[in-house]
């Protein structure tokens, strides 16, 4: 038999651990296994559950020659026999086992998961579990099974990575490498194309979102879950880019993932608004510093909160049994205006209609739509059709904007008033343009004002002016007649 070549399966360094063995000759009938870098809750508590399976028995060994002897544990027969096994380990007539495929890391690892889903299949239970009292002790991040029969074992956590293979001869130690994943959640402003936390939006504009995650090795059922606010509407996952730093990025095939939207999603999901589940065998690609990237988009719907808290988008990760990332979230924000008419005496007037502008002059009409309350406009979606805004009261809202510099155009006065001659200037940063009134007078300097100036009352018809010049017209006439007719009987006689 090729011992050599299990000695060397034993030394692999596999998934998410690196593989360091040391012999003792104190009690050669048992030994134990300690794991290094156990991740712990604030109260020193494992956070994952750590468990053991011993495939092979450890017959003999000699650590001089590298010469190991072991038979197949009564447990794991069936599995031995299976073809799946049999295409990495030789088992003969007296049930000894040989390692028989290649010894590269990736090999290895899928050895250890196909060992691991054979028993959740058909219900091995482990020899020792930290999740039993007593058999896995920890002290700082140093966790420790005792008192085991010596063997080759299956190392295994519930938060998503394989510990990997290792043989207590008699005292094995393997250094975890199984972190917690992150996200980073981030929104990107159209204006500038950035990336970040917060970013501003028209209503009806789409918006672009990202996930990054940043793995670690021996990613196990990664589902990422969204959760968004009823101001927005979610339309699509556009990209996912496997990002290898300072190697490669590459789009993710749809093969290897599956989007579901809100009315898919599970209820143990806490109904999302879409989640991204990745499949095993791209969850096997993976390696530690490796990242995810997650495009999708989502448009700012009528429903979007105004200013204030802005419209949020929450964004997590779990994986393997049960765990979860800290969540991670955006804010996007919009704006609104009042537009205030008066008269140059600060009395509002109503009657005005207005258009809103992007430019000073031309440019393009920022289409707006009257809302559900009949009172309220807003910014227009592509496919709907713009109307003029129309005051009431003196006053009127419109909302839905983002941040920019915008130009008001009135296209009818109130009866009476002279309209503005040029496009009114306006500019939103950050914040609405609301209008204040203290005590029902108007705060001038506040919201968008527009003030009507009213013309001066010309002369009438029937006037007592325009009588006086009828009266000395008519005189001046009847003079100039009776000079005409004098002057022509004096030249004929």
């Amino acid at each position: 038999m090729k011992f050599t070549k299990i000695a060397s399966l034993i030394l692999a360094v596999i998934m998410v651990f690196s593989l360091g063995i040391t012999a003792f000759a104190d009690d050669p009938e048992t030994g134990s296994i300690t794991i290094n870098g156990v991740t712990v809750d604030v109260e020193g508590n494992p956070v994952a559950t750590y468990a053991i399976y011993e495939l092979l028995d450890l017959e003999s060994y000699d650590t001089d020659s590298g010469a190991y002897s072991y038979t197949v544990n009564p447990l794991w027969s069936g599995f031995f026999a299976t073809t799946e096994a049999k295409a990495y380990f030789a088992v003969d007539s007296q049930n000894y086992a040989t390692w028989t495929a290649a010894e590269d890391d990736a090999t290895v690892a899928a050895f250890a998961k196909l060992a691991l889903a054979y028993a959740e299949a058909n219900g091995i239970a482990p020899v020792k579990s930290s999740a039993n009292p007593g058999e896995f002790d920890v002290t700082g991040t140093t966790g420790k099974f005792e008192n085991l029969g010596l063997g080759y074992y299956l190392v295994d956590t519930t938060m998503g990575a394989l510990c990997g293979l290792t043989t207590t001869n008699p005292n094995a130690s393997v250094n975890a490498k199984n972190g917690k994943p992150t996200i980073d959640k981030q929104v990107k402003e159209d204006s500038t194309s950035q990336w970040g936390d917060v970013n501003t939006a028209d209503i009806g504009q789409e918006v672009e979102f990202r996930v990054t995650i940043n793995v670690h090795q021996g990613a196990q059922n990664y589902v990422l879950h969204d959760v968004m606010d009823e101001g927005f509407n979610f339309i699509k996952v556009t990209t996912i880019e496997h990002v290898v730093p300072g190697v490669s990025s590459n789009t993710v095939d749809k093969e290897k993932y599956t989007v579901k939207t809100k009315d898919d999603v599970s209820e143990e999901s806490g109904k999302c608004t879409f989640e991204v589940a990745f499949s095993e065998d791209f969850c096997n690609e993976l390696e530690t510093n490796d990242k995810i990237v997650i495009h999708y988009t989502a448009m700012l719907n009528r429903e979007a909160v105004i200013n204030g808290e802005g419209n949020i988008n929450t964004a997590w990760l779990t994986f393997g049994e049960g765990f979860a990332t800290e969540p991670d979230q955006t804010i996007t924000k919009t704006f609104g205006i009042d537009i205030v008419k008066t008269d140059s005496q600060n009395n509002l007037i109503d009657g005005a209609k207005f258009k809103i502008h992007d430019a000073a002059e031309g440019g393009n009409e920022v289409a707006v739509v009257l809302m559900d309350d009949g009172v309220t406009y807003r910014r227009a979606r592509a496919d709907e059709t713009g109307v003029e805004i129309i005051v009431e009261d003196g006053q009127v809202r419109v909302v839905g904007f983002d941040n920019g510099t915008y130009y008001l155009e009135e296209t009818e006065a109130p009866k009476g008033y002279n309209k503005i001659t040029a496009r009114q200037k306006f500019i939103i940063s950050d914040g609405n343009l609301d209008a204040t009134f203290n005590d029902g007078i108007f705060s001038t300097g506040s919201g968008v004002h527009v003030v009507n100036k009213t013309g001066t009352m010309l002369p009438e018809t029937g006037g007592i002016g325009t009588t006086m010049f009828y009266v000395i017209g008519g005189v001046l006439v009847a003079g100039s007649l009776v000079f005409l007719v004098t002057k022509k009987r004096m030249g004929n006689q």
